[in-house]
């Protein structure tokens, strides 16, 4: 069964019009979302942006209600679900453009201009919405959805959602949605050892979601599904789960047991649960997040009430490199990134690689292009996995492994990025 059938129609276009994207792509710099002391009522949520250059933390938004739920950053804006409001913050002037009242909100993903919200406790029902990116207005709600949900990863046109259910829930649930015609497709249960299903990464052709241990549990599940065929597998560790930062070169970096721990998806062993050890006596970790860009994991050690906590920035090795600031209830950071480029406008007439085929099995032609360019190509989370010059025409791929990749192309101080697929 072709895994990528449900593309074919985006493949087409991107044959016909390649996505284009000229530049480079920077870390341009680390939001933090502090929820907040909850002994203090007038100590409200802060968004802070971290700038990796200067090293410099500055506060730029305050939303005023307390605690943090979840927080994503996508085109320059900040999304925060903050206690019973959603709000959108631009990253460059700190003002809040737009805020609703949306009680239980809790993890988003966009999806072309809409933003999918799932929600919590204390609704018992609509617990996913899709709304609109621009104003953050409703557009509709999944009413067949039978419990709390939790994060949500898209693929293609389909959403994945983790039903966790509330606090007294024996279960894990998954949802999935097709959204390019915006249905419900199915809700499938994971059972009791799914328990806590939370945050949900992709690589290459399975998701993985990690069931977040519940208080006072000794174990962990992570549920790899196949989406292909719907298929999925349960692999429980000996340790309890927690958040998670990312995926990077078939690594999952998340919380094991307090600390911060790595699986390889591949084996699904977890081959270090101390890679980055908590020694603070009073903080918790309360967020982290992977740049995949600079390599480096963001980490969040807070507490609940005063005093402020502090960040902590560690290479893929665990050494600690550098810190920031974060305040009381540090709960979200995410990564800002941002494409920069020097090319010229006038000059995009004139570089027009095309690729073929697109899904491609063994090799993939080029043409619109120099002799003498040169190519990259990069799995989803940014890694070149395959580089060289001299570019002729036709680049072997048949060692990578079926997904979606970007190849990089340049020429003459000229750069594209186009997408592409291998079965």
């Amino acid at each position: 069964m072709n895994p990528y059938k449900n593309l074919k129609w985006l493949c087409l276009l991107l044959f016909a019009v390649p996505l284009l994207l000229t530049g480079q792509t920077v870390t341009k710099s680390v939001v933090i979302a502090n929820g907040g002391a909850y002994s203090n009522p007038d100590d409200y949520v802060t968004v802070a942006t971290y700038d990796p250059e200067t090293e410099d933390t500055q506060t730029i938004a305050t939303i005023f209600t307390q605690s943090v739920q979840g927080m994503l950053v996508h085109n320059g804006f900040a999304y925060v679900a903050a206690q019973d409001s959603l709000a959108k913050v631009d990253l460059v002037s700190g003002e809040v453009v737009s805020i609703v009242f949306l009680s239980g909100v809790n993890k988003f993903v966009v999806y072309e201009d809409k933003l999918i919200v799932s929600r919590q406790f204390p609704v018992t029902s609509g617990f996913v919405q899709v709304r609109q990116v621009e104003d953050l207005s409703l557009l509709t709600t999944f009413d067949e959805i039978s419990d709390e949900s939790w994060d949500i990863s898209v693929v293609g046109d389909t959403a994945y959602v983790s039903v966790a259910g509330g606090w007294a829930a024996t279960e894990g649930k998954m949802a999935v949605l097709d959204m390019q015609n915006v249905i419900f497709v199915r809700e499938i249960n994971l059972g009791a050892q799914a328990q806590g299903i939370g945050p949900s990464f992709q690589n290459g052709e399975h998701l993985f979601f990690i069931c977040k241990t519940p208080w006072g549990g000794t174990s962990g599940t992570l549920v790899k599904y196949e989406l292909s065929t719907a298929g999925y597998s349960l692999h429980q560790y000996d340790y309890p789960l927690g958040k998670a930062a990312g995926v990077f070169d078939d690594n999952l970096y998340l919380m094991v047991d307090g600390n911060v721990g790595v699986i390889d998806l591949n084996t699904l062993t977890l081959t270090n649960e101390t890679l980055i050890e908590n020694t603070f006596a009073g903080l918790d970790i309360t967020a982290l997040t992977l740049d995949t860009i600079a390599a480096r994991i963001y980490v969040n050690y807070s507490y609940w009430v005063a005093p402020d906590g502090i960040g902590k920035i560690y290479d893929l090795s665990g050494v600690e490199v550098g810190e920031y600031e974060v305040g009381v209830s540090a709960e979200e950071v995410a990564v800002n990134y941002a494409d920069i480029t020097d090319i010229p406008k006038h000059s995009e007439q004139t570089f027009t690689p095309i690729i073929f085929p697109n899904p491609c099995i063994n090799e993939l032609n080029i043409s619109g292009l120099a002799q003498d360019a040169l190519f990259e190509i990069y799995n989803i989370t940014g890694e070149c996995l395959q580089s060289g010059q001299g570019l002729v025409g036709e680049i072997d791929v048949s060692a990578l492994s079926p997904g979606i990749y970007f190849l990089k192309v340049s020429s003459h101080g000229h750069q594209k990025t186009i997408k592409f697929i291998h079965q």
